[in-house]
């Protein structure tokens, strides 16, 4: 084999290792997914799809790891391969992370909602039976109902005034701290319902 020859198969050999070797980190990638991340957080992820969000969050810790292990190393020797893959999963991962917040706020929303429509329902009742006793002539002649009437109204209209924060938290999103207050709201109401449904079954009151 000639020099010249051999001469061109090293250039060749040092050409494709210097190729290899000063690879570049997948910028374009690794743009999009910290994009496709930030869309999840802007979805509300955190919120509504912690499970989902973590999941993320955890694909684009390993990728800066792997990021920073290959920046670690000599140019040469710099390979970009298990970070693509990485990149990949990473943006998949935030990508269902929007989705699932996405998915997940819709079913905290509609949560709420029956639970404040549950709440006004049972706030509906109780003013019904309320107003049947307070009709009711066997009721309204015993002492001891007339009495019990008196603080069963003050207990409702204070009840009847968390309503009012209720649909405002609702309306500012808070579906979690609305679903709460709905269901606390709720489970006020049933047992002065109960007592009074006892009060007009007990008076034959229509």
């Amino acid at each position: 084999m000639r020099k010249s020859q051999v001469f061109v198969g090293v250039l060749l050999m040092v050409a494709a290792v210097l190729a290899v070797g000063c690879a570049k980190p997948p910028q374009m990638e690794i743009d999009a997914a910290k994009a496709a991340l930030t869309a999840a957080e802007q979805a509300e992820a955190p919120k509504y799809a912690a499970e989902a969000w973590d999941k993320g969050q955890q694909g684009m810790n390993a990728v800066n790891a792997e990021l920073e292990a290959q920046n670690a190393k000599f140019a040469l020797f710099r390979s970009y391969t298990k970070a693509k893959q990485l990149i990949a999963d990473a943006t998949t991962a935030a990508n269902a992370a929007k989705d699932a917040g996405i998915a997940g706020k819709e079913k905290a929303k509609n949560d709420a909602m029956a639970a404040i429509d549950a709440a006004k329902a049972a706030l509906t009742a109780a003013d019904g039976l309320f107003a049947a006793i307070g009709k009711c002539p066997r009721a309204r002649g015993a002492k001891e109902v007339k009495k019990d009437l008196g603080t069963v109204k003050g207990n409702m209209d204070a009840m009847k005034a968390q309503v009012a924060d209720i649909d405002a938290k609702f309306a500012k999103e808070d579906f979690f701290g609305a679903k709460a207050a709905a269901d606390t709201l709720k489970g006020q109401v049933d047992p002065v319902a109960k007592d009074l449904e006892g009060i007009k079954t007990k008076f034959k009151c229509k």
